[in-house]
């Protein structure tokens, strides 16, 4: 039988076909325990991404810290009457409590 082949994209992140992902699952699954990513395909195409549980945690905490980053950008680039002011941001973080 032949061996597993995972397509390394890049550090971390590889590519397996659906019928390799079912032929060799059990292998894929440790791939994704060591702390990768395995991106399956089908016909060239990305159907899905398995990823270790902490991993996908980290993933949402830094796409969340970029739209963050975003929107502090954005408000501190605003001038006049519109801008928002970190006393402004405390205010509504408070009233979103109650």
């Amino acid at each position: 039988m032949p061996a597993l082949n995972l397509s390394a994209q890049s550090l971390g992140r590889y590519i397996i076909g659906s019928f390799q992902a079912k032929t060799y699952f059990a292998e894929v699954l440790r791939t994704v325990e060591a702390g990768n990513t395995v991106v399956i395909t089908r016909n060239g195409h990305d159907v899905a991404v398995m990823q270790s549980p902490a991993r996908a945690k980290n993933t949402k905490a830094l796409e969340a810290w970029k739209r963050l980053s975003s929107i502090a950008k954005e408000l501190s680039e605003q001038k006049g009457a519109n801008k928002v002011s970190t006393k402004d941001i405390e205010e509504w973080k408070l009233d979103g409590r109650k």
